[in-house]
């Protein structure tokens, strides 16, 4: 039968996502948003600032956060020095994201992993809500009371958007220790073996295989 799937890191997860949108953000930001909304018979609100004001604020809130969260990384190791000043440019919000972040993160307590992770994926979310990337996703709970193999929690959904592996199911919840489960299986029938083994294990056999 086949054994329960470890999650990928949601950290390292994050930051890599978060790298890919830096540049597409970067590109949208000076094209002029011509979706934006505006009520019949009337012309929409100018923007705050010139181009995309969408992508603009994603773009720039990834790299404020990114080095918030390396500074508060490094505070949380025990770094005799918080780091050294980051410049501003996209070349070091990459590094942050793919080699800083992803190596301290580890060695956090769980509070401030939960922090990071929290920041990350709402910086996640900002992009993709930018009309301009469109890959806001939307889910629906699993029913039929069904409970995650690995945390035991009821937060299994299903995706609905078929543009994106319809019928894909992850567990929204977390586990003891706070971290997101982010458990995840391509589609309801592959996760019927792990939920019908689980049901005949104990608690204990399940921590003893995370």
């Amino acid at each position: 039968m086949r054994t329960l799937t470890d999650p990928a890191d949601p950290v390292q997860e994050a930051c890599g996502q978060l790298a890919r949108m830096v540049p597409r953000l970067r590109r949208e930001t000076p094209v002029p948003d011509e979706t934006a909304f505006a009520a019949p018979g009337m012309t929409a609100r100018p923007a705050p600032v010139p181009g995309n004001p969408a992508a603009f604020f994603a773009y720039t809130s990834i790299g404020s956060s990114a080095r918030w969260a390396a500074e508060l990384l490094l505070y949380a190791v025990g770094a005799d020095e918080l780091g050294e000043r980051w410049g501003g440019s996209d070349a070091v919000t990459a590094r942050l994201l793919t080699e800083v972040i992803p190596k301290l993160a580890p060695g956090a307590d769980d509070d401030t992993y939960r922090m990071v992770i929290a920041e990350l994926e709402q910086r996640l979310d900002e992009a993709r809500k930018v009309r301009a990337i469109d890959e806001a996703e939307e889910w629906r709970y699993v029913g039929g009371g069904s409970v995650c193999p690995f945390c035991r929690c009821s937060s299994l959904k299903t995706l609905l958007d078929a543009r994106r592996q319809p019928g894909r199911i992850q567990c929204f919840g977390h586990r003891e220790d706070g971290a997101p489960c982010r458990a995840a299986w391509p589609r309801l029938a592959d996760i019927v073996p792990d939920l019908a083994r689980a049901e005949s294990l104990t608690v204990p056999d399940l921590e003893d295989r995370s």
